[in-house]
C-alpha cells in the first residue's frame, strides 16, 4: 500500500499497521460500511484512503437536513464572537466557502449581516463559483477544509477570492489524540466518508503559513462548546453515541426529542457538557498580506 501525506510530503510503500484502521460511516447510508484512515506518522494527519465520488455522497447528505434550532443558535453565536473578535463588521462583504444548506448564512443574515454570499459546489441552492462578486472581506471556511481532497487548492481558492488585508476563518477537525487501533470512540469527528483529511492543531497552522497569510488568532476547544444548554460539543458527541452514530436520526426533530426525553445521560450533558469535553476542533484566523 503506498500512502502519501497530503501535508507535509511523508510518504511510504509500507505504512506501519499501527497508522491503519477502518471505522464505519455514520449516516444512514454509509453506518455499515467500513473505511479504512491512515495517520501520518510525522505530523498526525488523518487520510481518508478510500476512493469516493464527492458528488454521489453529499447527494443525500444528513447535515443537509440542519435546522436553526437552539444548538445551532447557540453555537453560532459563539463562532460569531470569535470572527467579531478578530474584526468582522456588518458591512463586510462576506462569504461562508462550503455552506452546506445556508444555515450559517441565514443565521448571519437574521444577526444584521445583510451581505453574505453562500458557496457549496455539493448544493443546488449555493453551487455558483463566486468569482463575480469577489473579492471579499471576510471568507470563512468552517468544517469545510477536512472534506476536501485537495487543501492547496482549497487554499488557493480562498487566497483568490479574498482581498489584501482581508481575513480567513478555517475551523475543522481534531486528529491528534485519535488512536487508529480504537476509532469506535471518535466516530462523530472522523464522520466517514465525508472527511477525506482530518488535521492537528500544528498542521493547521504550519498550512496558514504556507501561504500569503499572517495568523491573528488560533484555537483548539471547538466553537461549539458554550454554557447555553444543549449547545455543546459533548452533548452532540453523546447524543450521536444514542442514536448509533445515524446522523440521519440526530436531524430528524422528532427522533432527537424521543432519545433526549428518554435519557437522564443526554440531559446530564445538555446542561453540563462544557466541562467534559470529548474532542477538540482547532481553528485559526487569518489575514492576507500584501
Amino acid at each position: 500500500m503506498k500512502v502519501k501525506c497530503q501535508i507535509c510530503d511523508y510518504k511510504t510503500d509500507h505504512p506501519n499497521p499501527e497508522d491503519i484502521g477502518t471505522v464505519r460511516g455514520n449516516t444512514e447510508r454509509f453506518k455499515s460500511q467500513e473505511f479504512t484512515l491512515w495517520k501520518c506518522p510525522e505530523c498526525l494527519t488523518i487520510h481518508s484512503l478510500d476512493p469516493i465520488d464527492l458528488k454521489d455522497i453529499y447527494s443525500d447528505y444528513a447535515l443537509n437536513k440542519r435546522r436553526l434550532d437552539t444548538f445551532a443558535q447557540g453555537t453560532f453565536a459563539n463562532l460569531l464572537r470569535r470572527l467579531k473578535h478578530s474584526g468582522l463588521k456588518k458591512k463586510d462583504k462576506i462569504l461562508d466557502f462550503g455552506c452546506g444548506n445556508g444555515i450559517f448564512v441565514d443565521y448571519l443574515n437574521s444577526v444584521g449581516y445583510e451581505n453574505v454570499t453562500g458557496y457549496d459546489p455539493y448544493h443546488p441552492d449555493y453551487i455558483t463559483f463566486p468569482s463575480n462578486n469577489a473579492p471579499f472581506d471576510y471568507i470563512i471556511n468552517n468544517d469545510t477544509i477536512e472534506h476536501c481532497e485537495d487543501v492547496d487548492e482549497l487554499m488557493q481558492e480562498c487566497d483568490n477570492l479574498l482581498k489584501p488585508g482581508g481575513t480567513l476563518y478555517l475551523g475543522t477537525a481534531d486528529s491528534e489524540p485519535v488512536d487508529m487501533q480504537n476509532l469506535e470512540p471518535h466516530i462523530m469527528r472522523l464522520h466517514q466518508p465525508f472527511h477525506r483529511i482530518i488535521f492537528t492543531q500544528q498542521t493547521l497552522e504550519n498550512l496558514s503559513r504556507k501561504y500569503n497569510f499572517e495568523i491573528l488568532n488560533s484555537y483548539r476547544r471547538s466553537y461549539h462548546d458554550t454554557l447555553r444548554p444543549f449547545s455543546n460539543y459533548r452533548f452532540l458527541d453523546e447524543l450521536n453515541r444514542a442514536a448509533d452514530h445515524d446522523m440521519d436520526r440526530v436531524f430528524d426533530p422528532k427522533e432527537t426529542e424521543r432519545i433526549v426525553v428518554s435519557s437522564p445521560k443526554l440531559w446530564f450533558f445538555a446542561f453540563f457538557g462544557y466541562f467534559f469535553p470529548s474532542a477538540y476542533e482547532p481553528a485559526v484566523i487569518l489575514r492576507k498580506i500584501g
